[in-house]
């Protein structure tokens, strides 16, 4: 049986929400079950539950030296069935959010770790005839603004169920807590 996942992601609050998921609505193959994220920590699957609860101490901690920041993006990509937005404009500051996060050395000397791109994740579209439509439809958007001012910590069932487990705002704030550690 395949354990749960957890990643950190950023919800951006967005002024093109209503209309990416309009998008989204058009296309009933297009598989989404959060709204559009900029994974921070990719995937992960802790050994033990004193190992998420870790993670989740060092994303309090880490948050409270952050500050809100802004996001723009115009052009979307397909990459397999997912589609992002490539981040124009705070692409450097979410670097940075993410190296406050899984620290710059540790993942720099492992061969096989990608190298991180901050990008909006909008969906899989798995029908590949209609990929290319959605593809033009989400790039007939034009340019889009975007705030993070929060990180979120997900647990990703085996079924690929998104669960909330907490939000964690930046800066000095109540952390919003969704669900248990559980694996």
């Amino acid at each position: 049986m395949k354990a749960a996942q957890y990643c950190v992601v950023a919800f951006p609050k967005l002024d093109s929400e209503t209309q990416i998921q309009d998008i989204r609505e058009q296309f009933p193959s297009w598989y989404y079950r959060v709204r559009p994220y900029v994974p921070v920590v990719l995937p992960f699957t802790p050994a033990t539950l004193d190992e998420i609860q870790n993670v989740s101490e060092h994303v309090g901690r880490v948050r409270r030296n952050l500050h809100p920041l802004a996001i723009s993006f115009t052009r979307c990509v397909e990459r397999g069935e997912s589609l992002f937005f490539e981040i124009d404009e705070g692409r450097e500051e979410l670097i940075q959010l993410h190296r406050a996060m899984v620290g710059a050395e540790p993942l720099s000397l492992l061969t096989d770790t990608p190298v991180y791109e901050p990008q909006v994740w909008l969906g899989r579209v798995t029908d590949a005839r209609q990929r290319p439509w959605a593809l033009g439809e989400a790039n007939h958007l034009g340019r889009s603004l975007g705030v993070v001012d929060a990180i979120t910590l997900l647990r990703i069932e085996p079924d690929e169920e998104h669960k909330l487990v907490a939000t964690f705002p930046f800066g000095i704030g109540r952390v919003d807590f969704y669900d248990r550690f559980t694996t």
